[in-house]
């Protein structure tokens, strides 16, 4: 698999009213993404709400997906399950369906050790057939992988790069000066507002959540940033900054993602429903959000 860099979108998935999974949107979704300049797309993360959806449901995304990109940009697919069992059967899945890689966080539920992680992220490796990426997002799986097992991980024959959503930027210091000058492995930020510190000090991009909405926002502020343009990287962060507001927009615990579908949902390109019981958007709340954007899209 080419070295992936620049703007990995962590995408939502669109519903139907009567919370299925809304195919005609998906389409429009990864057309606008991909027209974006998006790197690649990530079905089936924290943001699209993953291990939330049943396995069938998941495998039915993620082929569409694939099928929708058709090897235009790379798919990698979020395999993350309590159970060790049920990644591999996704990991399957992802592979036969055409995905370039998977991203793989340590299975929720069970505290494991780092011995242990180490152990898990080795049979992954071994029965997935797919590159994989390590995902650190302490705040869903109650696992913080430290900068010691990140480094260790990377020496394990498949795994090729890394998500942090740790929100640690001085452990992620550790493993950028220790894997950043490897040509076989990449290192993505998750939290919008630390992606262009993590790539003036090594890192290939970043994985937001809001590029669902405004891919074009973050792909400048990524160029911008890897040109050393600091001037005109700071014009793209501070819409980034100001897009986050969405995030707040809702007092519930998937505010991001409730946030970045009505956005969507107000562009024309999916609606906003929720997988029950989350909490669904309100019609005031749309209209906090359509504030944010008209300031957002302001020159």
């Amino acid at each position: 698999m080419k070295k992936i860099e620049g703007i990995v979108v962590p995408m939502v998935t669109p519903l139907t009213p009567e919370q299925q999974l809304d195919f005609a949107g998906l389409e429009r979704l990864v057309e606008y993404l991909i027209a974006g300049g998006c790197a690649a797309l990530f079905p089936l993360g924290t943001t699209g709400g993953g291990p939330f959806f049943s396995m069938e449901k998941q495998v039915a995304l993620n082929k569409a997906v694939c099928s929708l990109a058709g090897g235009r940009i790379p798919v990698i697919t979020g395999i993350a399950m309590a159970s060790p069992e049920d990644t591999i059967r996704l990991g399957h899945a992802a592979a036969e369906a055409g995905s370039a890689a998977v991203v793989v966080a340590p299975p929720c539920y069970l505290n494991l050790k780092d011995n242990e992680l180490i152990e898990f992220y080795s049979v992954i490796t071994s029965e997935v057939k797919l590159p994989v990426f390590v995902y650190n997002m302490p705040a869903m799986t109650k696992i913080y992988l430290k900068p010691e097992v990140v480094i260790r991980l990377a020496e394990i024959p498949g795994i090729v790069g890394y998500k942090d959503s740790s929100n640690d930027m001085n452990a992620l210091h550790e493993v950028l000066l220790e894997l950043k000058n490897r040509d076989d492995f990449s290192i993505f930020m998750g939290p919008e507002s630390l992606m262009a510190e993590t790539v003036m000090l090594g890192g290939v991009g970043g994985v937001a959540a809001g590029a669902n909405l405004y891919p074009e926002i973050f792909v400048n502020c990524w160029k911008e940033m890897r040109n050393g343009n600091l001037q005109e990287m700071m014009y793209w962060q501070e819409k980034i900054d100001l897009l986050q507001k969405i995030y707040k927009v809702y007092p519930c615990f998937n505010a991001v993602a409730t946030g970045v579908k009505t956005g969507l949902k107000l562009k024309g390109i999916c609606g906003n429903t929720m997988l029950s019981p989350l909490t669904q958007p309100d019609p005031e709340s749309e209209k906090k959000i359509a504030a944010i954007m008209a300031e957002v899209e302001k020159a």
